[in-house]
C-alpha cells in the first residue's frame, strides 16, 4: 500500500513526531513518500530517516486548480492513499484527488475553515474538541475520525545522566524543584499567567521556574520577571531549543498555562513521556490526555488557582506519584498505538481503484 504524504511546509515545530509516523508506517509495510516544500528542515530531516522525499511549492496554494504540479506528482506516484496535513495541502491534495478518483484523508490539527477540506474522504480529528468544533461548523460527523498525535515515547525515556548535567550546569540545588513551561511567546499561551502564579509562592520555598521558547512577548515577560526581584534569581528563560528532552529531564514539573483552546498539546506528550506530571487548563485538547493519575487542570487565566496547585504540587512524593501516571497514561499516545490506528483506516479506505489517466 502505497502512501503519499503531503504537508504544504518545509518547516515544522512538530517534525520529529511527523517523521516519526510515517518511519513506523515504513516498518509496518507501508510505501510512504513524502510530498513537502523545498528548502527548510523537513525534507533534510525526513531523508535523514531513510523516506522518500519529493519537493513541490504551490504557486498559488487557495486555488487547486493552478497546483497542476502536484496533480502530476500524484499521477506519477500513484498511491493508494493521500494522506494531508495543514489546510493549504488539504485542499491542494483532496482537489486532485477527487479528479483522480484516490482516497483523500486529512488530518486536521487546527480550527479549520470546512472550506479546506471539503474534497477529503475522512477527516481526522487530533482531539475530540477539534471534532466537536467541526461538527459546529457544517464537517460530515460520519467522516470524522479522532486520532491524537504521536510521540516515540522510547525517544522521551529520562535520561538521569543528562538530567544531573544539566541541573549541575544550572546549579540547581538537589531539593530545588524545577517548573517548567514551553512554546511560543504570546499572550494566548498565558506565561505570565505562569509568572504571577509562581511569584506568589512562598519566599523560603525551594525552586525555579523555566521557559524554553520564544516569540512576540519575549521581552514582556523578562520585564515582568524584574518587576518581581524576588524571580530573577529564580527563573531562566532558554530560548528556543532544537531538542526539548535535556529541558524536561532537569525539570520536574511541567505547565502548559494556555488562555485559549490548545487544539491538542504536543509538549504536554514530550513532558509525560519523560516522566513529568503536567498541569494545564481546562479546555481544548489536554482535556483528551491529562487526567487526575498524572497531572492537574486549572480555569484558563486564573492565577489564583493555578499557584493553589502549584503550591499543593511541589512535594517530591506527590510529584513521583504523578510522574508514574505521566508513564502509564502516555502509552496511549505512542507511535505504535497511534500508526497502527493509521494503518488500519488506510486499508479501510483504499478500496477505490485509483484511475491513472489523463
Amino acid at each position: 500500500m502505497k502512501i503519499l504524504h503531503f504537508v504544504n511546509e518545509n518547516r515544522l515545530s512538530w517534525a520529529e513526531p511527523y517523521i516519526q509516523l510515517i518511519s513506523y508506517l515504513d516498518a509496518s509495510g507501508a510505501d510512504n513518500i513524502l510530498m513537502c516544500n523545498p528548502g527548510g528542515t523537513l525534507s533534510a530531516k525526513a531523508r535523514a530517516k531513510g523516506i522518500k522525499v519529493l519537493e513541490y511549492k504551490p504557486v498559488l496554494p487557495a486555488v487547486p486548480l493552478f497546483s497542476r504540479k502536484a496533480g502530476e506528482i500524484i499521477l506519477k506516484t500513484a498511491p493508494d492513499i493521500i494522506h494531508t496535513r495543514l489546510s493549504s495541502a488539504s485542499l491542494i491534495g483532496g482537489y486532485w484527488g477527487k479528479r483522480l478518483d484516490i482516497p483523500v484523508i486529512s488530518t486536521i490539527d487546527k480550527f479549520a475553515k470546512i472550506k479546506y477540506n471539503r474534497f477529503s474522504d475522512v477527516s481526522v480529528a487530533v482531539s475530540s474538541s477539534i471534532k466537536d468544533w467541526m461538527k459546529c461548523y457544517g464537517y460530515n460527523s460520519e467522516k470524522i475520525e479522532v486520532i491524537p498525535n504521536p510521540i516515540d515515547v522510547k525517544f522521551y525515556n529520562l535520561n538521569q545522566e543528562v538530567r544531573h548535567e544539566t541541573r549541575k550546569k544550572w546549579r540547581i540545588e538537589d531539593n530545588e524543584i524545577v517548573i517548567a513551561g514551553a512554546g511560543r511567546f504570546e499572550h494566548e499561551k498565558g506565561f505570565d499567567v505562569l509568572i504571577k502564579a509562581v511569584e506568589r509562592l512562598p519566599r523560603g520555598m525551594p525552586f525555579r521556574l523555566w521557559l524554553a521558547g520564544d516569540g512576540p512577548e519575549k521581552e514582556k515577560l523578562k520585564s515582568l520577571v524584574r518587576k518581581y526581584s524576588f524571580l530573577e534569581d529564580k527563573m531562566e528563560f532558554w530560548g528556543f531549543v532544537d531538542d526539548i528532552r535535556p529541558f524536561l529531564w532537569a525539570s520536574d514539573i511541567f505547565v502548559l498555562p494556555s488562555r485559549e483552546p490548545e487544539s491538542f498539546g504536543l509538549i504536554l506528550l514530550e513532558a509525560m513521556a519523560s516522566g513529568l506530571p503536567v498541569i494545564a487548563t481546562l479546555f481544548g485538547g489536554p482535556l483528551d490526555i491529562v487526567d487526575e493519575s498524572c497531572g492537574w487542570f486549572v480555569p484558563p487565566d486564573d492565577i489564583d488557582g493555578l499557584h493553589s496547585v502549584l503550591q499543593n504540587a511541589m512535594n517530591r512524593e506527590i510529584l513521583s506519584q504523578k510522574g508514574k501516571g505521566s508513564l502509564k497514561k502516555i502509552v496511549m499516545f505512542d507511535v505504535i498505538s497511534v500508526g497502527d490506528r493509521y494503518y488500519d483506516l488506510y486499508l479501510k479506505n483504499s478500496g477505490k481503484k485509483a484511475r491513472f489517466s489523463q
